[in-house]
């Protein structure tokens, strides 16, 4: 009984000693949306309904340019210039913003729009400051500076398939 005993007691520390490496040995550390590898997409994700909703406004020149502004306005002085997380505003938030370059990727343009209008931890939602034309333009732009330049990026959580993009 008592080497039983022992015995449940060396797992049950073995099992909890464990536990943080597999949550926290991702890449990009302990948080769901660490982004510092600057290509780790981790778990926050739109609801279903809200990841799979079409993008209403076309990806042209002239939305890309409205939500480059909207971009530099509301976003860059976190995400940085260029979209890669590494904003002023930013260096010392916990985790750090996402690099956005690999969003088109990874994530649906719902999800994305979700995403700016509800916020997460540090990151405000948008939703009572910018209209839902303006966040559909952000992800146009978003999808703009992509490492595939928005050209048919499906990704991992899906995409717009079908869907022709234009610059």
């Amino acid at each position: 009984m008592h080497r039983t005993f022992l015995t449940a007691i060396a797992l049950s520390l073995i099992a909890t000693l464990s536990l943080p490496s597999w949550s926290f040995g991702r890449r990009g550390g302990g948080s769901d949306d660490s982004q510092e590898s600057g290509h780790h997409h981790a778990h926050w994700q739109a609801p279903a309904a809200e990841a799979n909703r079409a993008n209403p406004v076309a990806f042209d020149k002239a939305s890309i340019e409205q939500g480059g502004k909207l971009y530099r306005t509301h976003c860059a002085s976190c995400h940085g210039e260029q979209g890669r997380g590494d904003g002023p505003a930013g260096a010392g938030l916990t985790p750090r913003p996402a690099d956005l370059t690999h969003l088109s990727e990874h994530h649906r343009d719902g999800d994305t729009a979700w995403k700016i209008a509800t916020g997460k931890g540090a990151m405000p939602g948008w939703k009572s400051t910018l209209t839902e034309a303006q966040i559909w333009h952000l992800v146009n732009y978003l999808k703009s500076i992509g490492s595939h330049g928005g050209q048919g990026s499906r990704g991992h959580h899906g995409g717009d398939e079908g869907r022709e993009r234009h610059r």
